[in-house]
């Protein structure tokens, strides 16, 4: 035997259990965190590292033992961001994601250790708060939360806005378990976003009526669509000068067989909430250019028809061809088409509404921004945007009293700097019509002129308002 034979034998072995065992441990420890990475994925929203509905489920469940057995309370909100697929829509999914993995940062600022925060998916995010004593410390929350949203988020290499409706339910008051609390705080937030978004709205028992009416109303409207109930009214819009009329605006009614005529605050809020207003505003389109042509076949002038777009329908990607194909079936020339879209839809995507200004302008109809000064119109955007004219908001004109006179003044100012149209809307006082004038205002629109009429009244008061030639003096048609 070679000297130190021995020695290598034995040190061979010792070297092969050595590295038998730092590959067992290696290989153990591979295991335990490939068994931490798929317990993470399972329990984790992918996005933002927060908890998923799996978990949020299980926490709410020990929670809710927990107030059990000490008396105590949970609240369990849901948040659903406003407005957010403008943001997909108008930056890009990559920027959508940047502001989902913000607002789940700023949650997180927000909420105390036992707490949970959770991404149910999509722009979707709830939390769970044991050990309340009442709704108010929850309520106390979500103000703080919107507070905090209103602070503007970095993406896509600027700053944005992102507003949030909440809505707020209480264990044991409101259910038992995570699957009712979670439908009711929903329920809850539907109410806030119906409202107008960034505010919240807790539970109360009501909300299940309303929801029931909601979808009730919701299938009645698919059946008038389809039963062709609805019809339009048009309101004038007079000269502010020689009180020549110069257009009517459409407004849309619904002739219900068990109602009689329903106004559209009744079931607008239900229509652009399921959609059904894209199909509703297309026939309105569609009917209000085919009444226009009839009017200038029977040799009404130059008469413009004004059409209100939804935010539904401002934002299609259709729109243009849309708006091309009822000009075309009514035989109207564009320069008689108006199209009205409310401050509010413009300002909260400024960027995406400067595109579809351009795209509009093109087809050679008339743009107005309606109730201006009643939102946060940016002087800067206004400037860009190719728009004719302004439809300044009716609270400027109640009573135009010395309090509001002050405000109209300076907004009919900048309207008037930037060389747009005015027109006043809401005018109900021969004395807001001279305050109007006095400022140099365009249009008059509103009860002083005329209420909304049928189309076959129209020519009526067309004719009315020409023999009268002054707003203010009875036409026979006159509200």
């Amino acid at each position: 035997m070679p000297p130190f034979a021995g020695w290598n034998f034995a040190a061979a072995i010792g070297a092969a259990v050595l590295s038998g065992g730092l590959v067992w441990l290696w290989s153990r420890a591979s295991r335990s965190r490939t068994l931490r990475h798929v317990e993470r994925l399972a329990f984790h929203d992918p996005l933002t590292d927060l908890p998923n509905r799996l978990l949020f489920t299980d926490r709410a469940t020990i929670a809710f033992a927990n107030a059990k057995r000490d008396g105590t309370r949970v609240g369990v909100v849901f948040l659903d961001l406003d407005r957010f697929k403008l943001i997909n829509d108008s930056y890009g999914h990559d920027a959508g994601d940047e502001v989902l993995c913000g607002v789940a940062r700023r949650l997180r600022e927000q909420i105390r250790e036992v707490d949970t925060v959770a991404r149910l998916g999509g722009d979707e995010f709830t939390l769970i708060m044991p050990g309340l004593r009442q709704t108010s410390d929850v309520a106390k929350v979500a103000s703080k939360l919107l507070e905090v949203f209103h602070l503007p988020l970095f993406s896509a290499g600027r700053d944005l806005v992102v507003t949030a409706s909440i809505g707020i339910s209480m264990f044991p008051d409101d259910g038992s378990d995570a699957e009712s609390l979670l439908k009711r705080a929903d329920a809850a937030m539907y109410r806030a976003k119906k409202r107008g978004g960034d505010n919240f709205q807790v539970y109360t028992h009501s909300l299940d009526a309303d929801a029931r009416q909601e979808l009730e109303l919701e299938a009645r409207l698919r059946r008038a669509i389809n039963k062709k109930e609805f019809v339009l009214y048009y309101q004038p819009r007079v000269d502010a000068r020689t009180d020549r009329i110069v257009g009517f605006e459409a407004l849309l009614r619904w002739n219900d067989p068990l109602r009689g005529l329903v106004m559209p605050g009744d079931f607008m809020q239900v229509a652009e909430a399921s959609g059904l207003i894209v199909p509703m505003g297309d026939w309105t389109l569609r009917e209000a250019c085919a009444q226009a042509s009839r009017w200038h076949g029977d040799g009404c002038g130059d008469l413009v028809v004004s059409v209100n777009l939804s935010p539904r329908q401002f934002h299609r990607s259709d729109l243009a061809t849309t708006i091309e194909g009822a000009l075309a079936d009514a035989a109207l020339p564009a320069r008689f088409l108006e199209l009205e879209i409310d401050e509010s839809c413009v300002m909260n995507n400024a960027d995406a509404s400067l595109r579809i200004f351009v795209e509009l302008k093109t087809l050679d109809v008339r743009v107005l921004i309606s109730h201006f000064g009643a939102g946060y119109s940016s002087l800067s955007y206004l400037r860009r945007f190719p728009i004719d004219g302004l439809k300044l908001d009716r609270s400027f004109l109640t009573g135009a009293d010395e309090d509001s006179r002050p405000l109209a003044t300076a907004a009919l100012g900048m309207a008037r700097a930037l060389r747009l149209k005015i027109t006043g809307e809401g005018v109900e006082t021969q004395e807001a019509a001279d305050f109007l004038r006095s400022q140099f205002c365009d249009d008059l629109q509103g009860y002083l002129v005329s209420a909304a009429i049928p189309a076959q009244d129209c020519g009526r008061f067309i004719n009315g308002l020409t023999n009268s030639r002054k707003v203010g003096v009875e036409p026979g048609l006159r509200v």
